[in-house]
C-alpha cells in the first residue's frame, strides 16, 4: 500500500488502483510519501488491503 500526495490530500491506494489511477497520477503530479505494508490498513478507493490475512 502506498500513501500518495495530492492536490485534494492524502490517499493510501493499493496496487491494483494505483494501476486505475495512473493518468491521474501523472496529469496532477502525484508523489509516493512512504509505502508501508500492514494488514490494517486499507484503500481508500476499494477499501480492501494489500495483505491477506489468515481466518
Amino acid at each position: 500500500m502506498k500513501l500518495w500526495v495530492t492536490p485534494a490530500g492524502d490517499r493510501w491506494l493499493c496496487d491494483e488502483c494505483q494501476k486505475l489511477y495512473e493518468k491521474k497520477i501523472e496529469e496532477e503530479g502525484w508523489r509516493v510519501a512512504f509505502e508501508k505494508w500492514e494488514p490494517i490498513l486499507r484503500c481508500s478507493e476499494c477499501e480492501h488491503s494489500d495483505m491477506d490475512t489468515p481466518d
